[in-house]
């Protein structure tokens, strides 16, 4: 179950998400209808997000058209999908308003939701292959490969914090310099034997 919340726990709390919170004038629905499973949002909910993301992380993070989604078939459409009823009422601006579990899945759902409308994240990615010298004709000659990933435009990785998580990842090997900075700041896979093979020797 995701964040560990049972699929029990997690409708209850969006109940309570749903019914409200009073901030001094009465109850406030912090999302939409929860016993759903379409994808469609209104314009007027685009419109509004992708102004939020505009003020707050830039033009460039929004989408030249709104992004739409397809429900799957059979989906309850007399309904929105889940998403907060307010866009400018971030995780933040609700701690110590509400419950930690209830905040907890809020952020989820906030997250989730401004990042469906960004616009799509832009990688990088490396691939080094080596092969390993054969000493004799009768040696068995092998090929090694690494692959790596710059993130050249975050897009949705902004909001969501995938982009801040790959930051604060730690190169593996420990420090590097010159040469063996294949692999500095990115993802990667460890060395691995793809296959045997029989090629001239590489000088």
């Amino acid at each position: 179950t995701h964040s560990g919340f049972t699929p029990q726990r997690t409708m209850s709390l969006a109940q309570k998400l749903y019914e409200g919170v009073d901030f001094g004038e009465g109850p406030v629905g912090l999302i939409t209808y929860m016993r759903t499973d379409s994808f469609s949002i209104s314009k007027d909910a685009q419109a509004d997000c992708a102004a939020y993301i505009t003020k707050k992380f830039g033009k460039e993070f929004v989408p030249e058209k709104p992004n739409v989604y397809r429900s799957r078939s059979g989906a309850q459409e007399a309904h929105e999908a889940i998403r907060p009823t307010d866009v400018t009422r971030t995780p933040e601006s609700l701690t110590g308003k509400v419950d930690a579990p209830e905040l907890k899945l809020y952020r989820i759902i906030w997250q989730r939701f401004i990042a469906s409308q960004m616009a799509p994240a832009v990688l990088i990615q490396r691939t080094a292959r080596i092969e390993a010298v054969k000493e004799a004709d009768t040696d068995r000659s092998y090929l090694f490969q690494a692959t790596s990933s710059d993130i050249k435009f975050a897009g949705y990785m902004r909001v969501t914090g995938a982009e801040e998580a790959r930051k604060k990842e730690p190169p593996e090997g420990g420090e590097k310099d010159g040469e063996e900075e294949l692999q500095d700041n990115h993802e990667r896979d460890d060395f691995k034997t793809l296959r045997s093979m029989e090629s001239p020797r590489l000088r």
